[in-house]
């Protein structure tokens, strides 16, 4: 997925891999190397003012809709990191892939 595409996502509603609705898309954020969509932020709760990052990994783009490929519990459950300046540290993606099983030296991008 390209990043124009990616942008898109921005509001779209989020389901688990369940198909539980999870929260909608706040932000994308994009590698600094290979420019590619790697990160959502997920806006979770009853009015939406938390957000969660969730990788892009296994997740599946269609149309008013991303799946993810993790479950709610663990978005829910996720690290709280605030992103300074739009970016995520090293240590801070590498805490996130831990955290959500993947591993990040073969990471996928999202399919459409």
């Amino acid at each position: 997925m390209d990043v124009e595409r990616a942008q898109d996502l921005i509001g779209t509603p989020v389901f688990d891999r369940n198909g539980n609705r999870v929260g909608r898309v706040g932000n994308v954020y994009v590698d600094d190397v290979t420019q590619q969509p790697e990160w959502v932020t997920v806006r979770i709760g009853l009015l939406g003012v938390r957000e969660t990052f969730v990788p892009l990994t296994g997740a599946i783009a269609e149309e008013n809709r991303l799946e993810l490929d993790v479950d709610r519990d663990r978005v829910k459950n996720a690290p709280q990191v605030e992103a300074e300046q739009g970016h995520l540290s090293p240590e801070e993606g590498r805490d996130l892939y831990h955290y959500y099983g993947v591993d990040q030296g073969h990471a996928e991008q999202v399919s459409e």
